[in-house]
């Protein structure tokens, strides 16, 4: 039995592979880029943030811890009116609940850090991951004239990064259509012509 007739129909296998392998596509919440530093937008306003861990290594990260272990959140906040608000970090086990602040809230947190204002306009926050898996970071900022703002991102500890995982199997689709496509002209090639 032929496994792929030409080079079209291996491309197509493979893309129709990608396609229904590939995970949804998981929005990071609040969290942006703007020229290589990373950004968390809250309300309005802006804060740049950076995890590192130190014991393993000076390099930042944004969005996936590479390891368990301790781990330094650092917030710099771009607006001056920030610096005049009440601020808390939360981290969450990522159970598929929306809620934020509550009871529900406070069962999947891990680490958290109560509200404060930061008029020098930074702050940090060490917490130790014992555990991989799926986590949300949850900063709420309440101001002096009622602003209540909550800013959320999903983040990985410990495993392969979800915002790889689609080029991952991207690599994955096009190795399989190579394979086709040459399993397929081996075939041709040991195949006799036909008379009729």
């Amino acid at each position: 039995m032929k496994l792929c007739n030409n080079l079209l129909s291996c491309a197509a296998a493979a893309g129709l592979a990608f396609a229904f392998a590939a995970p949804q596509a998981k929005a990071r919440g609040a969290l942006g880029y703007d020229q290589d530093m990373c950004v968390l937008k809250a309300g309005p306003d802006f804060l740049y943030f950076s995890g590192y861990q130190f014991a393993a290594s000076q390099r930042k990260f944004c969005e996936d811890v590479p390891d368990i272990g301790e781990t330094t959140f650092v917030f710099d906040l771009a607006q001056d009116e920030l610096r005049q608000m009440k601020m808390d970090f939360r981290i969450m086990r990522d159970t598929g609940e929306t809620a934020t602040e509550g009871a529900s809230a406070d069962a999947s947190t891990v680490a958290y850090l109560p509200p404060q204002i930061y008029p020098k306009g930074t702050f940090s926050f060490a917490h130790r991951f014992d555990e991989p898996g799926n986590y949300i970071g949850v900063v709420t900022v309440d101001g002096p004239s009622g602003e209540h703002w909550v800013a959320r991102y999903p983040f990985s500890v410990g495993g392969a990064p979800a915002s790889k995982t689609p080029f991952i199997l991207l690599a994955l689709a096009c190795g399989l259509a190579l394979a086709l496509f040459y399993a397929s002209r081996s075939e041709k090639k040991g195949q006799k012509p036909r008379r009729s």
